[in-house]
């Protein structure tokens, strides 16, 4: 068997970008100097924004787990139905 050389990885973080395509954006250049109460503010202006014109954030249905009581005859569903498990 022959003997293998290892060499210690290299994080992606340091290795040159060889793909214009990963280069940073020209608009994200914003997030240089970011600036926590800027950011908070906007998002402030923007929930107002929202409230003003009647654009309402989705909401998240809670979900409603199946409940299934198991007998002798077969599972009743929480509709009521007997199901017996056969096609």
């Amino acid at each position: 068997m022959e003997d293998i050389d290892y060499e210690a990885s290299v994080s992606v973080a340091y290795l040159p970008i060889t793909d214009p395509i990963h280069l940073p954006c020209p608009d994200m250049e914003g997030l240089i100097n970011f600036d926590p109460i800027k950011a908070h503010r906007s998002c402030c202006l923007i929930a107002e924004i929202r409230k003003r014109h009647g654009l309402q954030q989705r909401v998240r249905v809670q979900p409603k787990p199946l409940t299934y009581v198991c007998t002798e005859c077969g599972c009743i569903e929480p509709w009521g139905t007997v199901n017996n498990g056969t096609p």
